[in-house]
């Protein structure tokens, strides 16, 4: 969901603003469960932050200073420790992450990608939506899911229109546009710097458990679970919900080629922001040693054992407005400058930032820990039994609140259940990560659904229609994966 203008404040966000703090403090003085002292502290700011965050009264990243703000005052921890998790690594992962998607779509190199994916594909509606989805997939795994499917949806927008009038070019136009808002979110998942979610996860397991989420080790899940439910989410779409077959033909071959000839032949610039990428997703997933059958493949780290992930994304980062460019007017630039890396969302970082403060707190105060104690009971039942009751849970949240702020409340929740359960903490961990990033049946669910329906071709219950029966899709596909991995 994402954040809109919050000036001026209205009725319902006035209530929200002053029902976070309420609530907080009316839950410190619950007597439940043996919570006590700082446990019922940070739950109390929890309950705020939910409440806030939900609602949406105040930007997120304003919310989630709130454990630098409340913590120190409440005894839950020092000023350093509320703010350390706003230094995580996986912050600054995410930070070079933003200035190569951001070279990327200076120049359009993404747009590239696409159609001459679009291209590959073919001209019948099917193969249209089944281009534009591999399209969006593909390009959401490296820049963010709202500036891909804002890329794509006109892109669909000008293929639909081909299609003329009529009820069944209206159900084509609905097929592209949800082909984009459904991919742009599943392609995400694939990986590690793909969608917030998966950022805070990783996070999360680093502060909670202790365990490294790297680049390669999130493919081993997250590529599974995109190459399995974009397909499943095309078959739905032009099988189930828009089954209508139309070509194009030559009208799609002419709006493929004007959208190629306005991009030119490919300059010094594009080439070098090619190569940049191509380098970077080589080095994050080569970074460590790989055995691929009884080849054996040395590690950048067996040269540079200080490398991480992270490391990789700020050297390329910063080598980005060193690298110079050739633009079409025949100057030279660097390939990212300053005025374009201050457009990056910048208020994501803050985001993980406080959701990592939270989570710890929920961890080091015993809250996590008596929470999961709640949770025994559950031991009674088969594992994929709880763990389809965690994804629904989480999915339904993740509906109607931010996906980053549905993973930042969850993970401490899953490590105590995982303890409750006598389960690995990383499965259920990374159960509700991935389950955060699945919100396909309403506008406001995740920022590719609502730019889609914002081009007016949409109605709600289309949306849901197909937004439920995925939901339930990627549910069962995420379990059933994490189930085979772990």
């Amino acid at each position: 969901m994402s954040s809109a203008n919050h000036a001026p404040f209205t009725t319902r966000q006035i209530a929200a603003l002053l029902a976070g703090p309420l609530v907080g403090a009316a839950v410190t003085t619950l007597q439940v469960g043996g919570l006590e002292g700082a446990q019922l502290r940070v739950l109390g700011v929890m309950a705020w932050m939910a409440i806030w965050w939900i609602s949406e009264c105040l930007p997120l990243a304003v919310t989630a200073l709130l454990p630098i703000a409340c913590f120190p005052l409440l005894g839950i921890a020092t000023l350093r420790e509320a703010a350390a998790p706003f230094a995580n690594d996986i912050i600054y992962l995410y930070l070079g992450g933003f200035l190569l998607a951001a070279a990327l779509e200076h120049w359009h190199a993404h747009e590239r990608i696409a159609l001459a994916v679009i291209d590959r594909v073919g001209l019948s509606s099917r193969r249209l939506v089944l281009g534009v989805m591999l399209a969006t997939a593909f390009i959401s795994m490296w820049i963010s899911n709202t500036a891909t499917a804002a890329m794509m949806y006109p892109i669909a927008l000008a293929i639909g229109a081909l299609f003329g009038e009529g009820t069944a070019a209206r159900s084509q136009r609905v097929a592209l546009l949800l082909g984009v808002a459904f991919a742009a979110s599943l392609g995400g998942m694939a990986t590690l710097i793909g969608t917030p979610p998966n950022l805070i996860l990783a996070g999360a397991t680093k502060e909670l458990i202790g365990v490294t989420l790297d680049f390669a080790s999130f493919l081993r899940f997250g590529l599974p679970i995109a190459l399995i439910t974009i397909p499943l989410a095309w078959a739905l779409l032009v099988f189930v919900f828009h089954r209508e077959q139309l070509s194009l033909g030559a009208k799609g071959s002419e709006l493929l080629t004007e959208r190629r000839v306005r991009l030119g032949t490919l300059m010094g610039g594009e080439r070098n922001i090619l190569v940049v990428f191509a380098l970077t997703s080589l080095a994050w997933f080569f970074r460590e040693p790989k055995l691929i059958g009884s080849l054996a493949i040395p590690g950048l780290t067996q040269l540079l054992p200080g490398l991480t992930d992270a490391g990789i994304a700020v050297i390329v980062g910063m080598t980005l407005f060193i690298v110079p460019g050739r633009e079409r007017s025949g100057g030279v630039r660097p390939l990212l400058t300053w005025d374009e890396a201050r457009e990056i969302p910048w208020d994501v970082l803050l985001l993980f930032g406080g959701g990592l403060s939270l989570a710890t707190a929920m961890e080091t105060s015993g809250l996590a820990t008596t929470i999961g104690g709640w949770m025994v009971g559950l031991r009674d039942y088969p594992l994929p039994v709880v763990m389809l009751g965690i994804a629904v849970m989480t999915v339904i949240v993740s509906e109607l609140a931010s996906n980053a702020a549905t993973a930042s409340m969850g993970m401490p929740i899953a490590v105590s259940l995982a303890a409750a359960l006598e389960q690995p903490p990383l499965l259920l961990m990374v159960l509700v990560g991935m389950s955060a990033s699945i919100g396909f049946a309403l506008p406001m669910a995740t920022p590719p659904n609502a730019i889609v329906f914002g081009s007016g071709e949409l109605r709600v219950r289309e949306m849901m229609r197909a937004g439920l029966a995925l939901d339930l899709v990627a549910i069962l596909v995420v379990v059933g994966v994490l189930l085979v991995v772990f």
